[in-house]
């Protein structure tokens, strides 16, 4: 139990330190912790895939391997945002970020839901699952989001 506490410790830090929000390749786009600026997001027209995680969410450990995949596969693609909901003080700054990317009513609607992952084009949800490990229903949501 406590080796799944530090691996998924280790995703969310890994989430918040590289994943957070797609990388992209011009310096002023990018924060100190290598994560795309939040008013840099706002401008970008691509998709936005939103996680609703806490580390004491049961499902959100389970779809964790799932999540970090399909991440990866799709960084270049899509924005993607973690909201960490795991304590009072994690809701807070996932509230401050959801507010800077004109996300409230989405994270204000979700964020009692952790292992929610939702796609949003123009702050409009288009696919929204919860508590889903199966990748292929990740990669036909995606791949359609950017049709």
């Amino acid at each position: 139990m406590k080796s799944n506490k530090i691996i998924f410790a280790a995703f969310f830090a890994l989430v918040f330190a590289l994943g957070s929000f797609s990388v992209v390749s011009a310096q002023d786009t990018m924060n100190k912790d290598g994560m795309m600026k939040d008013d840099k997001m706002m401008e970008d027209k691509r998709p936005v895939v939103a996680i609703i995680a806490a580390e004491w969410c049961p499902y959100c450990k389970r779809i964790d391997p799932v999540v970090k995949e399909v991440m990866a596969a799709y960084s270049e693609k899509l924005n993607f945002v973690m909201f960490d909901v795991t304590n009072e003080t994690t809701k807070a700054a996932a509230m401050e970020t959801a507010k800077k990317l004109g996300l409230s009513e989405f994270f204000d609607e979700y964020k009692g839901k952790p292992s929610t992952v939702a796609i949003l084009k123009d702050k409009k949800v288009v696919f929204k699952t919860s508590n889903n490990g199966n990748k292929s229903d990740y990669e036909k949501a995606f791949d359609k989001a950017l049709k």
